[in-house]
């Protein structure tokens, strides 16, 4: 099973999360749960609306998350 592996890191005013081991996957917001769901979302619409020559390989097929602080 492969792994997406996201960082989130706290800024002066938000928190923000990005996919270390993926191109353009990105969210934000005020608590670390927000930012995790927002990149859930952003996963959510590469998934629905990306070609499958434009979506990452990662999350093509069986994946797991894991998030580092």
């Amino acid at each position: 099973m492969k792994t997406l592996r996201i960082v989130i890191e706290r800024s002066a005013d938000m928190f923000s999360t990005y996919a270390e081991n993926a191109e353009g996957i990105y969210g934000g917001g005020d608590t670390v749960e927000e930012a995790k769901q927002s990149i859930l979302d952003a996963i959510q619409i590469i998934k629905d609306e990306f070609s499958p020559e434009n979506t990452p390989v990662v999350l093509k097929g069986d994946y797991e998350i894991v998030y580092q602080l």
